[in-house]
This record gives structure tokens, C-alpha cells and sequence, in this order.
């Protein structure tokens, strides 16, 4: 026979509640546990070359870069050894401004970020699939194909050309 303690609770798990009784509304949108589609492109430069060629595209195209976290000088701080890795966040307002307005959680899509990284002495770029970003969101691909859709474009251009 199950104590007068144990019905309550083993009732408010069965009905998904939490200890103090409340419905959990938290729960990830069924799409988030898709993983993210990402590209990955074999730059014909070195890493330095390839993050500085990056850079000055997207600065020479009007974006800003806002960051450039070094993933791998992060890690030696800590005494930690890994391959070098630099993820580039950049973007404009002119793109993303209409887009968070349109759905401001969308925010946390933006700006942009590619990644630059090297493993046995191949560059590698990597990025995330227009399509792929705006899944889940209030964005149509139809509002992105000439803006954000463009830097996946540009990414390839400057490291293979």
C-alpha cells in the first residue's frame, strides 16, 4: 500500500506537474532537438590568412565584426591544448534589424558567426545553414535569400576562390 506521502507525488508526476503543482510549460519546441545543419568549407589558405580574409570581406561589404573570440588562446590560458579555432560574429542592422522585429527571438540567431578552425593542417570553415537558422522561427526564407542567405555565399567565395 503506497503511504499517504507517496500518492501525492507519484499523482503530480504522472500528471507532469512540479512539486509546488504547476504545469511545466518549458518544454523545447519539438524542432530543437534537431541539430543544427552547418556547412563546412576546405579554405585553400592558411588559418591566419583565412580568419584576416574573412575579416576584411565582411568589413569591405559594410558589416561589422563585432567579435572574434579565440577559442584556442582561451583554452591555453587555462593550460588546456587544442587546434586553433576563431569563431567570427558579424552582420549589419540593415539585415537583422526588420527580422528581430518581426520575431524578437530570432535575436539569439544573430549576428551572424562562422568558424575557422585547423585539423591536420587543413583550414576548415564552418557555418550554419540559412535554412536551418530561420527553422522554428517567424522568418521565411523568401526574407533572408538576399541578405543573410548571402553570407554563406560569401564565406565560399573568399576562402576558395
Amino acid at each position: 500500500m503506497m503511504s499517504r506521502y507517496l500518492l501525492p507525488l507519484a499523482l503530480t508526476a504522472a500528471l507532469g506537474l512540479s512539486a509546488c503543482g504547476h504545469i511545466h510549460h518549458d518544454r523545447p519546441h519539438p524542432k530543437a532537438h534537431a541539430p543544427m545543419q552547418t556547412h563546412t568549407v576546405i579554405s585553400k589558405y592558411s588559418f591566419n590568412d583565412t580568419v584576416s580574409r574573412l575579416e576584411n570581406a565582411v568589413q569591405s561589404r559594410g558589416m561589422t565584426v563585432f567579435a572574434v573570440i579565440d577559442h584556442q588562446a582561451a583554452a591555453q590560458k587555462d593550460g588546456l591544448n587544442m587546434q586553433p579555432a576563431k569563431v567570427i560574429i558579424f552582420g549589419t542592422p540593415k539585415a537583422g534589424t526588420s527580422l528581430m522585429v518581426k520575431d524578437p527571438a530570432f535575436a539569439l540567431q544573430l549576428p551572424l558567426k562562422v568558424l575557422v578552425t585547423e585539423t591536420n593542417g587543413q583550414t576548415q570553415v564552418v557555418f550554419n545553414d540559412t535554412r536551418a537558422l530561420i527553422r522554428g522561427s517567424k522568418i521565411e526564407y523568401s526574407e533572408v535569400e538576399n541578405t543573410l542567405a548571402n553570407a554563406g555565399k560569401l564565406i565560399r567565395k573568399v576562402v576558395t576562390e
